[in-house]
């Protein structure tokens, strides 16, 4: 019962953790589209999805956000699985 209860507690800090670095990296690629364009920044920042299409149109030679975008969608995702 103990163990049940720890693995219960640790996927829902992934999934927190995991949330909370999407929620960065958006905000940050968010900050990058708002100065180019006030429509794709405030899309980058309510639309999740919407930072990959960003990024694939926006080419730059910065280190990429929306990587750790995928990363944080990849560890809230383990966080549902038991």
């Amino acid at each position: 019962m103990e163990e049940a209860r720890a693995l219960g507690e640790m996927n829902a800090n992934m999934v927190l953790l995991g949330f909370l670095i999407i929620i960065v990296c958006q905000d940050i690629v968010a900050v990058t589209a708002f100065k180019r364009s006030v429509r794709k920044g405030i899309l980058c920042a309510v639309v999740p999805g919407y930072i990959l299409f960003h990024a694939s149109c926006e080419e730059s030679r910065r280190v990429k956000p929306w990587i750790g975008w995928l990363v944080g969608l990849g560890v809230m995702l383990m966080g549902f699985m038991r």
